[in-house]
């Protein structure tokens, strides 16, 4: 057996949900599966077949300690199997596939003996894996070796490296990356996880045992997952006051962020907050961008400029404590769109250009910098750039969609509609496409075409509310002008912009102007409100609903209701 074999571990409960997967994706480098079940229950795991695996599935002695449950796996792979390392993963993850060549090399030729590995996990928000801004990244011990005495400790919070620490053993870096996908049954699962670490840290304190570090850690963020935002708060403070840990007071830091989000305080409270954070962690990427859209949000937009310059120029981010997975392109994104805010669109520009290179996921990213030139009306920039996004005849569609893209931008939809047209019915539904088709359907007061289309764009982006607000215009529009101008001051509001002027566009509307006057009006100023289609992504708000005109239907969801938070 070759001296790195390698056996996987995997911890499955609550349901077994997504554990074929797992099996599947382990399969590729491993042939030997230990499977715990830590199921509170009688339930017994269906056991699942895959080619030339081996795979062992147990039931667990304990499911409430996390310790207990990762040395049970470790005692399993050291008493039936000759490998001598374990890769522990979750129900549910599964292997990069795009990481997995590298992990194979480094498995054969890189292991050390004397040390235990680290790996990436990328937590992803959406259902169906795709990349979303709330994904977050964060590094774990994975890869461990199979030694006696290296054990996992601590109830609440099981960690490798106090036992690492005494049998010296270092701590490395692997390459190769786990996803974890968002699944139906993941919040049920959290706040069960939750509801037991709350339970065993109460009879710890009843032992007369002190609640702080680590622990006071996971009580907050225990009690956030469970939507006790004030002790979760006075807890994260708490820590952020008394922990003489850097990590720790880091990830209080960030803890204390999120409860602006379901708690909000005064603005000149959470500045001071976030003062103290960057007192304390000066170059942190991810406090920097918390300051800079809080900045922009007060509509201070000469600091939280200035704020996000700094995170891109000097940003850092931990690793082994959570961060947003794209954070940086946050930045990037946010300082774009308030140099556009301020109508320095050839800022915005450069801005994205200078930072393409840096940003590891460019898909949505290049998206912004095609909007920018449409905005900019730099058409033969936008036909050249379009190669980067796409190819063959669909480049050929998205060069003419750009066409009248720039058109529409500079306000001339009479000729915008024929290159838009031909585009769409010879095939063409980007969302690049479905946007500009639609909004100069609306301008030329081609109401029913609209909403056909517009219907198609919310089915594309179900949570698009630029395409939610404009599809129950074109459905009422004898309303039109009034919807529209709601949202563009829904967009104002979450932008942080307190004065319309500042967008470089004049918002006054004439009474006695035509009706088709003032729909083009409604658009333009909508389409420099909403800065671009993406910008909805930049932060994350949640809306209530706003007043709608008598006897109109249920509008969407159109105002903002709370502190954003990326």
């Amino acid at each position: 057996m070759s001296q790195n074999q390698i056996a996987v571990g995997i911890i499955v409960e609550d349901g077994f949900e997504g554990l074929q997967d797992t099996l599947r994706s382990v399969s590729q480098f491993s042939d030997f599966v230990f499977v715990l079940s830590a199921e509170s229950g009688d339930n017994l795991i269906e056991p699942f077949d895959v080619n030339n695996v081996n795979i062992t599935y147990c039931k667990s002695k304990s499911y409430n300690d996390e310790a207990v449950l990762r040395n049970e796996l470790i005692e399993l792979a050291e008493s039936q199997n000759n490998a001598n390392w374990l890769l522990l993963i979750n129900a549910g993850e599964h292997f990069d596939k795009t990481t997995l060549e590298e992990f194979q090399l480094f498995a054969k030729n890189g292991l050390e003996r004397n040390s235990l590995y680290v790996m990436v996990l990328h937590r992803l928000h959406r259902l169906d894996g795709i990349r979303h801004d709330l994904d977050e990244e964060t590094i774990e011990p994975r890869l461990i070796p199979l030694r006696k005495g290296l054990r996992f400790q601590g109830q609440v919070r099981a960690s490798l490296l106090s036992s690492a620490t005494n049998l010296m053993i270092r701590l490395n870096a692997a390459p190769g990356r786990f996803l974890l996908p968002s699944r139906q049954r993941d919040s049920i699962r959290r706040k069960q996880w939750a509801t037991r670490n709350l339970q065993a840290l109460e009879q710890l304190e009843k032992q007369g045992n002190s609640i702080i570090n680590e622990l006071l850690l996971v009580r907050a963020e225990t009690q956030l997952i469970l939507g006790d935002y004030a002790r979760a708060r006075h807890d994260f403070l708490q820590l952020i006051e008394k922990t003489t840990r850097t990590d720790l007071r880091l990830a209080a830091y960030y803890g204390v962020w999120e409860t602006f989000t379901f708690l909000p305080i005064p603005d000149q409270e959470i500045t001071k907050i976030l003062l103290a954070g960057l007192d304390h962690f000066p170059v942190d990427m991810q406090l920097l961008t918390f300051m800079g859209s809080h900045l922009q949000r007060q509509g201070k937009l000469d600091l939280a400029i200035r704020t996000f310059e700094t995170a891109i120029r000097y940003g850092q981010t931990t690793l082994d404590i959570w961060h947003r997975l794209r954070i940086r392109e946050m930045a990037v994104t946010s300082l774009a769109l308030l140099h556009r805010l301020r109508g320095e669109g050839h800022k915005a520009i450069q801005v994205l250009e200078s930072n393409l290179e840096l940003i590891a996921d460019r898909t949505e990213f290049n998206r912004h910098l095609l909007d920018l030139y449409i905005a900019e009306l730099q058409e033969s920039k936008g036909h050249e750039f379009a190669a980067t996004i796409w190819g063959g005849t669909d480049l050929d569609l998205i060069r003419e969609v750009i066409t009248g893209a720039c058109r529409a931008s500079a306000g001339n939809w009479g000729k915008a509609i024929l290159p838009l047209e031909l585009a769409y019915w010879d095939g063409c539904h980007d969302i690049l496409c479905l946007r500009w088709y639609s909004l100069t359907l609306l301008s030329l007061t081609r109401f029913n075409e609209a909403a056909i289309i517009l219907e198609e764009w919310n089915r594309l982006e179900p949570e698009n509310k630029e395409a939610q607000a404009f599809l129950v215009a074109a459905r009422q529009p004898e309303h039109f002008s009034k919807i529209v101008g709601q949202f563009r001051d829904s967009q104002i509001k979450v932008l942080g912009i307190s004065k319309p002027e500042i967008l470089g566009k004049s918002f006054t509307q004439n009474s006695i102007q035509k009706s088709r006057n003032m729909i083009e009006n409604a658009i333009r100023e909508m389409i420099v409100s909403s800065a671009s289609p993406n910008s909805r992504r930049i932060s994350t708000t949640v809306f209530k609903k706003n007043e709608i005109p008598e006897n109109a239907p249920e509008q969407p969801n159109l105002e903002s209701e709370k502190v954003g938070s990326f």
